[in-house]
């Protein structure tokens, strides 16, 4: 019997044995292959990445010895695409988040020559300065894609990245990471060129002045600390102070659970809030989720706005609301809120447009009627509402236009802006709808 039993612990033993060797044999199996689907998805990134830096180093050295404006004016539509590829795919790796010269870069390097052409258009003509503005702006291109290039190479393989991933998910950067190689190159491009043009990522519209914070007082942690849990609409005792925030807009941050918040240092105002947790079934319609949104705002002491544009994404409606200002949306005046559409708990507010911009003005009066610069709008469009709105420029000013909301044959929409001083045409944009909302560009 006892002979009997020996056996029988023998023989599970050795299928346990073999069992586990199947399910360690199966599991390295797995992991290998994750790792390797993970290696694939990265590095077609970072390829990616690689090939836009190389472009814009090329067409950079090309614009050197550019002549004309259709040449230059060719050359800014390659950039702004390569650009928009490049930090599309910075945004899709596990690199760093500190990245701001580099954004900045991707930002103005298109719109530079962009301007730049239009000034040749205007009769204007390439002077030292565009040749010295494009030889530096080459040669941070050539600096990132040498930077780009090498981590191509020591990520060609399934464990650098699983490596890097784990580093990450732990908050401990590795000196070979791609983040640390992202942040020592952000430390090298201190050189990067202070550009001023008439475009929208010139430096002077970046580092402009919030008109809010002009004369505005300091206020005191608690005072911040209160104001932050008014906007979190918690406790204050649940939030506790996570540092300071630089920039254009210096602030506290306090976060709690799952929230993060940050109330500007001069002033007092509440800069950012962002909520996360678990999304549920979507329970809400578009017209509560707006409703809901406004009682926040007033809620919170910001009155006199009015919705414009929203987009859904992953659960929660993100709503632009423009500040009103008498019978003109003040689209540069903008506030967005963002409403859970299971619960309508407030899951975002993001004040800096607001804060950057808004100030009071004396419009200077309407030159034409309504019906005046409608002629100034293409044929072949129908208008189906008209408004007053003050729209920004790319060079960082404002201009107060009738809005003409049309519609094309093929029902397409399409937002007309024209100078309600000048009858001039300022903007076109194209209202893109979708399930997740509507966007203008």
């Amino acid at each position: 019997m006892k002979k009997r039993n020996a056996v029988r612990i023998i023989s599970f033993c050795a299928a346990a044995v073999i069992v586990s060797a199947v399910f360690a044999v199966r599991t390295n199996n797995d992991l290998n292959r994750y790792k390797l689907e993970v290696k694939n998805s990265y590095a077609g990134t970072l390829d990616t990445l690689n090939s836009s830096i190389n472009n814009i180093s090329l067409i950079l050295e090309k614009a050197e010895y550019v002549t004309t404006a259709k040449q230059l004016s060719q050359m800014s539509a390659q950039l702004l695409s390569e650009a928009q590829s490049a930090k599309a795919a910075i945004s899709s790796l596990p690199a760093g988040e500190n990245l701001d010269v580099l954004n900045r870069f991707l930002s103005q390097v298109g719109n530079y020559a962009l301007s730049v052409s239009e000034r040749l258009i205007g009769g204007e003509s390439l002077d030292d300065e565009y040749a010295a503005n494009i030889t530096a702006l080459k040669s941070t291109a050539q600096k990132i894609s040498e930077a780009v290039s090498n981590s191509s190479v020591a990520y060609d393989n399934p464990t650098a990245w699983a490596d890097d991933l784990d580093s990450k998910l732990s908050e401990s950067v590795g000196k070979d990471s791609l983040s640390s190689t992202l942040d020592v190159l952000e430390g090298s491009l201190s050189d990067y060129p202070t550009l001023v043009y008439d475009g929208p990522y010139s430096d002077h519209i970046l580092e402009k002045e919030p008109h809010m914070l002009k004369n505005a007082e300091n206020v005191t942690e608690n005072e911040a600390l209160k104001k932050a849990a008014e906007i979190c609409e918690c406790d204050k005792e649940t939030l506790l102070l996570d540092g300071t925030v630089d920039g254009k807009i210096p602030a506290y941050r306090f976060s709690g659970d799952n929230v993060s918040v940050t109330v500007s240092r001069a002033g007092g105002y509440a800069v950012y809030m962002r909520k996360s947790r678990e999304m549920g079934d979507f329970v809400l319609e578009y017209r509560q989720a707006v409703d809901k949104a406004k009682r926040y705002l007033e809620r919170i002491g910001m009155s006199g706005f009015t919705e414009t544009y929203y987009f859904t994404d992953e659960g929660v409606c993100v709503i632009n609301f423009a500040f009103l200002d008498g019978k003109t949306i003040c689209y540069t005046d903008l506030v967005k809120v963002g409403v859970a559409m299971d619960t309508g708990e407030i899951m975002l507010y993001e004040a800096s447009g607001y804060i950057v911009n808004h100030t009071d003005r004396a419009f200077e009066s309407a030159a034409i009627e309504p019906e005046e610069a409608a002629k100034a709008v293409s044929p072949r469009l129908n208008i189906r509402e008209t408004a007053l709105a003050l729209i920004p420029t790319k060079g960082g000013n404002e201009k107060r236009c009738y809005e003409f909301v049309c519609e094309t044959e093929d029902g397409r929409e399409i937002l007309v802006y024209i100078n309600a001083v000048t009858g001039e045409e300022e903007d076109i944009l194209v209202l893109l709808k979708s399930d997740g909302g509507t966007l203008a560009k």
